[in-house]
């Protein structure tokens, strides 16, 4: 496969919950091969600083904030991107809202919340990118899942539940033919135990981390860059045969 394929210049991305972690990894590395980068994140100022850096090095990047549990919002994610950056090719629902709590205990409060964010969010902002995507005859959907989503998890069950949702959303519009026969394609990707904040109580110390490792068959546990190459592969047009897929991104685990 030759280099130019994973070329991304003159493509815009809206990443959503990217002022840290995956998100994060992907946004940069998206930029650093050519594409304009949306950074979204309920952390505005953190957004703001990475996007600082991201410029500072040559890109080209804007900070949006908002609460993805807020449908409202979501139209405007999209409008001020192709505002400020001038289009949109290329969609990363990585927001996502995870809480710990035994399923016997689960508020239903708690429940709508995370099903709003990590599951009826992105699929709202694949509506509102629907029509654009066609008319231009490209697009990029990637979906952040979670290895969860095979297997319920009783203190993440409404997590879990969601991102199983996410995924069967993938695969019903990674398969439209009328979509994605136009250069668009829709597909997931599902980390395992990563090294991020969503895990501070689980990687507290590099003993937990050590320990976590020797679960995963690679020895180790995932770092944020970790999912950014695949993310760039599904971007790009090297993976224009790839599409109402999940792709575990786990070490082996």
């Amino acid at each position: 496969m030759i280099p130019q394929s994973f070329d991304l210049s003159g493509k815009i991305a809206l990443v959503t919950g990217a002022a840290r972690g995956i998100g994060l990894a992907i946004a940069k590395t998206l930029a650093a091969h050519g594409a304009a980068v949306a950074i979204q994140d309920l952390d505005l100022a953190a957004a703001q600083a990475e996007v600082g850096a991201i410029n500072a090095a040559g890109g080209r990047a804007i900070a949006l904030g908002g609460d993805m549990a807020d449908i409202n919002i979501l139209p405007g994610l999209v409008e001020q991107t192709v505002a400020q950056l001038g289009g949109l090719h290329i969609l990363v629902n990585n927001a996502g809202i995870q809480n710990r709590e035994h399923w016997s205990k689960l508020p239903t409060e708690t429940v709508l919340r995370q099903w709003t964010a990590n599951m009826l969010a992105p699929l709202r902002l694949c509506q509102l990118v629907h029509g654009r995507f066609l008319e231009q005859k490209f697009g990029r959907i990637i979906n952040i899942s979670s290895v969860q989503a095979r297997r319920g998890v009783p203190h993440m069950l409404g997590y879990s539940m969601s991102k199983a949702a996410l995924q069967n959303m993938t695969s019903g519009i990674g398969g439209d033919r009328d979509f994605v026969r136009h250069n668009i394609t829709a597909n997931a990707i599902a980390p395992g135990m990563f090294d991020t904040l969503r895990n501070k109580d689980s990687l507290k110390s590099l003993e937990d981390k050590v320990d976590s490792g020797k679960r995963i068959p690679v020895g180790r546990v995932g770092e944020p860059q970790d999912c950014a190459g695949i993310a760039l592969m599904l971007c790009s047009d090297g993976a224009s045969y790839i599409t109402g897929e999940t792709i575990t991104v786990a070490g082996g685990w």
